[in-house]
């Protein structure tokens, strides 16, 4: 018969628990945790953190942020849950709970979901199967971070949405994609006018294969070029320059919303 190992609660001392050891999250808030830390401080621990054994020492599987505060408010001991876990349990333990997280970007969701594919051997179905996700989704996210670094960076600042990054990462040349990420970063950008920029590019670079100025020179990747923006009201794209300029009281704005 196979021996049940139940779980135990009790009082562990800080200093013997170590953080994560694969911390997948870019960063962790100093004001959450000394809002948390505050919290703490008044009503107490609602929830124990989950440890696991590790020899005479804890790693903390969850409540990372909880140990963060009692370390921050200078407590001795912390009330936990202790379980043996093996480390693809722990590991999927931990993704669960930093995907429950409201505050969790784009390339954090992917490096969790990557952590768990090439760390822990877990399929996309796998994955999917224990957090909630369709398989398809769990590719699609773990593909971001194959990404250029610029997406990447704006995305974990959540600047675009993923959408928008998908659409403008077929843009190989950097300077163009900087070109084009400066114009979402300034004034927004919908996947539908990403998708044009992306036409756009790709045009341009058919263009600059086959066309060649006076002199037999190679037209230059900086020639002017179309900028799209989004309509305020469609939301699809429109070219800078041939917008119609209106001066519009909020009420008339929502009337002719509505009846769009």
């Amino acid at each position: 018969m196979t021996k049940v190992i139940k779980d135990r609660i009790a009082e562990v001392s800080l200093a013997r628990i170590d953080e994560p050891k694969n911390i997948v999250r870019k960063e962790i808030s100093n004001d959450g945790i000394t809002e948390l830390a505050q919290s703490i401080s008044e009503i107490g621990l609602l929830q124990p953190i989950l440890l696991r054994a590790d020899g005479e020492r804890f790693e903390v599987i969850a409540g990372h942020r909880r140990f963060l505060a009692h370390k921050l408010l200078g407590l001795k001991n912390i009330k936990a849950i202790i379980r043996v876990l093996s480390d693809q349990e722990a590991a999927v333990l931990r993704a669960t709970e930093n995907l429950a997280r409201v505050d969790l970007t784009p390339i954090e969701e992917a490096s969790i979901f990557k952590d768990l594919f090439e760390s822990h051997g877990l399929s996309l179905e796998q994955i999917g199967a224990r957090v909630g996700k369709t398989p398809t989704l769990v590719k699609r996210r773990i593909d971001l971070l194959r990404m250029p670094p610029q997406l990447q960076k704006v995305l974990h600042a959540k600047q675009i949405s993923i959408g928008v990054a998908e659409e403008l990462w077929p843009i190989t040349d950097i300077a163009s994609l900087d070109y084009y990420l400066s114009f979402a970063l300034d004034g927004g950008c919908t996947v539908a006018v990403a998708r044009q920029w992306c036409k756009d590019w790709r045009d341009q670079v058919r263009r600059q294969s086959t066309d060649v100025v006076e002199g037999g020179g190679i037209l230059s990747p900086f020639e002017p070029r179309p900028v799209y923006v989004s309509c305020d009201l469609c939301t699809g794209p429109m070219e800078i320059g041939q917008e119609t300029v209106l001066r519009l009281c909020p009420v008339c704005t929502k009337t002719i919303k509505e009846h769009m």
